[in-house]
């Protein structure tokens, strides 16, 4: 009996020792910058998975606090790369508040096509990530991403930063009248050098004005990737469709086909 309980044991310990080793990414944060540009601190966590050689992808996602904690998003980035669905990338999860005082939040006077928030990214945040934690070049597949305001911020990013981002994501951008704002200048402005890949949900969730502007980029011959679902504006709609937008970063370039 004791010869075939350790028999047992010996076994189980063996399964555990020969089972694969998920590689886990590293969650760094959260960090401070000081911006000259916007004249204040912001703060921002930097995921970074293991074993990827430099230069790494590097994806900016707004509301970063909301989408580590509400949105389990570093889980997501785990699973994906660890499972070889999409090659190893690094996230850069921006803070949207205040860092001294948190429950103040700056993404209404930042995300509607501000351009020193933009100048701020192109001239402080991205360098700092290259220099101190990606190796990033000018070459570096980029991508910004964003929920509600934060897709409309992404679509901004588009237009004030041209070819800065290969991939602008956004997730049920709202409102609706800003997105019609978004829509306008997308139908009236040159085409710039962005794959896109934009999700909604139904007629509470901003469809009918989010249906206008996928028009508008097919119009105008923009690689789209469009997902709509009969979701609401909220995490039970956006979070199942995290491993979709780290896909579409992953695999959309500005010279794809439209989708």
């Amino acid at each position: 009996m004791v010869k075939r309980l350790l028999v047992i044991i010996l076994c189980l310990s063996l399964s555990v020792w020969l089972s694969p080793v998920q590689a886990k990414g590293k969650l760094e944060g959260p960090i401070r910058i000081t911006s000259k540009v916007l004249g204040y601190d912001l703060q921002y966590w930097v995921y970074l998975p293991r074993r990827a050689k430099k230069p790494i992808p590097e994806l900016y996602v707004t509301d970063g606090q909301v989408y580590l904690g509400a949105g389990h998003m570093r889980d997501v980035l785990d699973e994906e790369i660890d499972n070889g669905r999409i090659a190893p990338i690094a996230a850069i999860f921006v803070d949207s508040r205040d860092p001294d005082y948190p429950d103040e939040s700056r993404r209404n006077k930042e995300f509607m096509c501000k351009a020193e928030y933009a100048k701020f990214y192109l001239t402080e945040l991205m360098p700092e990530i290259s220099k101190r934690w990606t190796g990033g070049d000018p070459s570096t597949h980029r991508g910004i991403m964003g929920v509600s305001f934060g897709g409309i911020n992404a679509a901004c990013f588009g237009m004030l930063m041209p070819g800065a981002f290969q991939v602008l994501i956004m997730q049920s951008p709202a409102s609706d009248k800003h997105l019609d704002v978004i829509n306008d200048i997308y139908m009236e402005r040159e085409k710039n050098p962005s794959a896109i890949f934009l999700s909604h949900g139904g007629p509470q969730d901003n469809e009918a004005a989010a249906r206008r502007f996928v028009a508008t980029l097919k119009d105008k011959e923009y690689p789209v990737r469009h997902v709509s679902t009969d979701g609401g504006h909220d995490w039970d709609n956006w979070r199942p469709l995290l491993d979709d937008t780290l896909r579409a970063f992953a695999g959309l370039r500005a010279k794809d086909e439209i989708k």
